[in-house]
């Protein structure tokens, strides 16, 4: 992210579309200068007055979806809805002041309206970074984010949210948060009472605490870097199909590489480049998939 204090919410955006109401008179008086000229046109050709309404008809209403879909956020079930597109990060400003970092392939889910006596819910999936303000004097002033396989309960705190795949993965910076698996755990605590610089995950039925994790780096993905500790080749490739889109093959070879360090890069051509020279790779990219294999 360029700019990560501008917010990029459905207030602030490249332009917004204006509605202006047309009396009825205005609508006669038009009609009645360019009647004449349409009926003579229309002895003359009268295919070419059907055609010039058809892509009228056709036109207004592609411009109008068109610029909605890309600019506005869509509004269902009382939901406010936020989405990313591959590669794409969006910052989104709360009710309630707090902020959100969505990350590429994303979708967060927020109420229209919040009610200071109940508790604050969001729904994401994909990956986020929350920086929750503290409601003191709320009836309820507990902040929810709920995903598919957890549910993270917390009060005033920064922390971050992947989900990659089947992995759920939650750090934690600052303030504390209690995390709460939906399904059975058969390996590792169901419930988890989180401090700073944990990091839990969740993978299918078993949960795992990791404590002392260099928290300052969990949300650099908003400035484009990665940063690997003996990452293998697979989590990399889920990675790419997760943020960017692309379909990962890997040989043999490849599939056995690791790799440890800090990469930047904006695009999947900029990251290509890094894993390329970094871990002696071959990356062939075409229509949406990529080939990686061993240059040795």
């Amino acid at each position: 992210m360029e700019d990560p204090s501008l917010p990029q919410g459905p207030d602030n955006v490249p332009f917004r579309f204006n509605r202006r109401e047309i009396s009825e008179t205005q609508i006669n008086q038009s009609w009645n200068r360019i009647a004449p000229a349409l009926g003579r046109n229309a002895r003359r050709s009268p295919r070419r007055r059907m055609l010039r309404m058809a892509a009228a008809v056709l036109l207004i209403p592609a411009i109008a979806y068109g610029g909605y879909s890309l600019y506005c956020n869509l509004m269902a079930d009382g939901m406010r809805v936020y989405r990313t597109a591959y590669g794409e990060m969006q910052q989104v400003l709360l009710p309630d002041s707090s902020t959100v970092y969505l990350n590429a392939n994303s979708t967060l889910r927020i109420p229209e309206e919040w009610k200071s006596e109940e508790s604050r819910s969001v729904y994401l999936d994909g990956e986020a970074y929350f920086e929750i303000t503290k409601r003191p004097g709320a009836a309820d002033a507990r902040f929810i984010v709920h995903t598919p396989e957890i549910d993270v309960e917390v009060l005033g705190t920064k922390f971050n949210v992947n989900m990659l795949e089947a992995r759920t993965t939650v750090s934690l910076k600052e303030g504390k948060v209690q995390l709460t698996a939906k399904s059975e755990i058969s390996e590792g605590p169901k419930v988890i009472m989180m401090k700073p610089g944990d990091e839990v995950l969740v993978d299918h039925e078993k949960s795992r605490l990791r404590e002392s994790v260099n928290t300052d780096q969990i949300a650099d993905w908003r400035n484009h870097r990665y940063h690997f500790e003996n990452t293998s080749m697979q989590e990399i490739a889920a990675i790419i199909r997760t943020k960017f889109g692309y379909e990962v093959t890997l040989s043999a070879a490849a599939a056995k590489r690791t790799i440890s360090g800090d990469l930047y890069a904006q695009n999947i051509e900029q990251l290509s480049k890094a894993l390329s020279v970094t871990m002696n790779l071959q990356i062939e990219q075409s229509d949406g998939e990529l080939l990686i294999t061993t240059k040795d």
